[in-house]
């Protein structure tokens, strides 16, 4: 019996490593003060309040968007730089390279990831901020936070936008070509707009540098720094609670944080099945301007194909000919 008593388990046992100790810099919390101390201790998991009203760690009412949005921009980070070793940002190079990715790289599955997580991310941003307008989280004194999280899905449009061109092949190039003239027909700035972003009159070496500029600097860096922001607001006005105010408080640790792993656990196992599903990334012909190619967007930016409808430009019967 007594050695029974005296044989601690496993998880007592990892409480006490030196390892454990290094990174929480605690024990295993038993009790509900222990638990507090822990998040406040903690520098992740102090990015959250220690407790939350009950019903707001339920899954029908988080639906886990904001875990899984953060989770997919660190997958698109490291799959990105994972992609920057073996891709050069230039017209003579940029196709084959693509080429070299699938066929001669080993892990040359990170594109595939990255192209399937770029979706994923697109959709959960989207049910993100609609799932903050379901639940009111937008009102005072929260409204300046919703600003920052428009900024935050305006930017994972222009990210994927961005990433469109970089394979330097048909689709991508007369995509971005459609969608380029769109943005030179602004009124007033449209035209200095698109020189900028293009880099010169024509679409060539200039265009794709200023494009893998934007893609892998410019808006990651603005994406991470209004991250921040958007974070610390949060942390600041806590959880949006239901009126009236019904039940106990929940810790965030565990009970938030294990329902998000769940949930990345379950995306990443999608991303999975719909890379084997499917063989690999698409990747059309390399990039002739000379040609008529029928352009045509992904999934998230047809709205603005949509628009050309009403509103004609020199696109248009591109536009039409991609319809039929």
């Amino acid at each position: 019996m007594s050695t029974n008593k005296n044989k601690k388990s496993l998880l007592d046992t990892l409480g006490e490593s030196q390892i454990w100790k290094s990174i929480i810099r605690s024990g295993i919390p038993r009790t509900r003060r222990q638990r507090m101390h822990a998040v406040l201790g903690s520098v992740f998991l102090h990015l959250h309040p220690a407790r939350l009203p009950k019903h707001a760690v339920k899954l029908g009412y988080t639906w886990c968007m904001g875990g899984l949005s953060f989770f997919l921009f660190v997958n698109l980070t490291i799959t990105g730089i994972l992609l920057m070793f073996y891709y050069r940002p230039t017209v003579e190079y940029a196709y084959t390279d693509i080429i070299d990715l699938a066929e001669q790289v080993p892990l040359g599955i990170m594109r595939e990831l990255h192209r399937w997580a770029a979706h994923s991310m697109v959709l959960v941003v989207w049910l993100h901020m609609l799932r903050v307008f379901m639940t009111g989280s937008y009102k005072p004194p929260r409204e300046f936070n919703w600003g920052v999280g428009v900024l935050l899905m305006t930017l994972t449009m222009f990210l994927s936008f961005t990433g469109y061109l970089l394979p330097w092949d048909q689709k991508g190039f007369w995509a971005t070509k459609v969608a380029t003239d769109i943005m030179g027909g602004t009124p007033i700035i449209g035209e200095q707009l698109k020189l900028l972003v293009l880099g010169g009159a024509d679409y060539g070496h200039h265009t794709l540098t200023r494009f893998f500029a934007l893609h892998a600097g410019v808006l990651p860096v603005s994406v991470i720094a209004l991250t921040v922001g958007h974070i610390y607001l949060f942390r600041r006005h806590g959880i949006t609670p239901k009126k009236p105010l019904k039940g106990s408080d929940e810790f965030f640790w565990p009970e938030q944080v294990l329902k998000d792993a769940v949930a990345c656990l379950a995306v990443l196992v999608t991303v999975l099945i719909l890379h084997f599903s499917f063989d690999g990334a698409h990747l059309d012909a390399p990039a002739d301007p000379s040609t008529n190619y029928p352009a045509r967007p992904d999934w998230y930016f047809l709205f603005l194909f949509q628009f050309l409808k009403y509103f004609p430009g020199d696109n248009t019967c591109r536009v039409d000919k991609a319809r039929t």
